[in-house]
């Protein structure tokens, strides 16, 4: 009798610590997850406002999810295909390239009306129930007065 309550009782504990860790490895999970989903929308955003301080000029589509940025080098083009869930880029004289792979739930540009100087951009990634949001104004410092 005394070795069937031990063994009872030994299950009930291997058995909440089986809980435990399963539920700690899913949470390390998600963490991860949202970890990732944070450093892929920092390196996009990283450069894209890179592109935007060296501007002198920039124009949207307009719906929004496209930015044409010109600067003395040249062009960079930011667009979110929304049926890939896809951010690309493209330089002039280059291709096309994905920044941002089958992850961004939104992605939208938008140019300050009053200044024309400003550039919003705000960016929603989302991958296997996770999700983060990052949106920020950068200003063109390379703007040509009168443009």
């Amino acid at each position: 009798m005394e070795i069937m309550v031990a063994l009872g009782i030994g299950s009930i504990v291997l058995l909440a610590i089986a809980v435990v860790l399963v539920g700690g490895q899913r949470t390390l999970d998600r963490t991860l997850q949202q970890a990732n989903l944070q450093r892929d929308a920092s390196r996009a955003m990283l450069q894209i406002k890179q592109c935007i301080r060296f501007a002198t000029s920039a124009t949207t589509n307009s719906d929004g999810n496209e930015v044409t940025i010109q600067s003395t080098g040249g062009w960079a083009k930011f667009r979110f295909i929304q049926a890939q869930k896809d951010l690309r880029y493209q330089l002039e004289g280059e291709d096309e390239q994905t920044l941002l792979d089958g992850i961004v739930e939104n992605a939208a540009f938008e140019i300050d009306p009053a200044t024309g100087k400003m550039i919003t951009v705000d960016l929603k990634l989302q991958n296997n129930g996770s999700e983060t949001r990052i949106s920020s104004t950068t200003m063109m410092r390379n703007r040509i007065e009168g443009t």
